[in-house]
């Protein structure tokens, strides 16, 4: 692959194909969510669709044959998304777990931008910084994870309605629970792949 090697190559194909059933499956997690809001508790639709994109450029970034113009236009398209996503952070009058959440977004799309354009030989400290930021991106995935198990935060405007709790107990509880637990491993995987680079 041109640019960073972000498979876990080998030669073997049971890597790769664990990548992108992770990545892929992380994706149809949260477009679920994006398609059936009014049934869950804990929806936040920038959110779901930021972890979907990410899923995505994950997905393409491992997939064995995609050309450098790919890779580098999804890179300009990952880094606009990534301003759009800090920008809607630090603007937006917001409760602070969304605004921490959009924020860690921003920055796993910024990772995202630099994964898919980063040169072949980077400084050192490049993608140790880039993983680092990815770490305290997971630490916020990992939060957002323990919420939504616990049911706090499961009450927004617009997303649980009357009922808030009660939809969190008949909310489809793979639609729930799961989607923070793929956010939380693919940022980790994410981190791990850019700092082993």
């Amino acid at each position: 692959m041109p640019g960073m090697d972000m498979s876990s190559g080998g030669g073997s194909a049971v890597p790769v194909l664990a990548e992108l059933a992770l990545f892929w499956t992380a994706t149809l997690v949260h477009v679920l969510r994006l398609l059936s809001p009014t049934r869950l508790p804990d929806t936040d639709r920038p959110t779901d669709a930021g972890h979907a994109l990410m899923g995505a450029g994950m997905t393409l970034m491992v997939f064995p044959g995609v050309s450098t113009t790919t890779l580098h236009v999804a890179a300009v398209a990952y880094a606009a998304m990534a301003v759009l996503y800090i920008a809607r952070a630090t603007l937006r009058r917001s409760p602070a777990q969304h605004r921490g959440q959009h924020a860690a977004i921003g920055a796993g799309q910024a990772a995202m931008a630099y994964m898919l354009a980063a040169p072949t030989h980077p400084p050192a400290w490049v993608p140790l910084s880039v993983a680092a930021v990815l770490a305290g991106c997971a630490v916020v995935h990992g939060r957002r994870l323990v919420d939504a198990r616990h049911g706090h935060g499961a009450v927004s405007v617009g997303s649980a309605g009357v009922g808030g709790m009660d939809s969190l107990a008949s909310a489809p509880r793979m639609l729930v629970i799961v989607p923070h637990i793929g956010a939380l491993v693919m940022t980790l995987v994410m981190a791990v792949m850019v700092g082993n680079v």
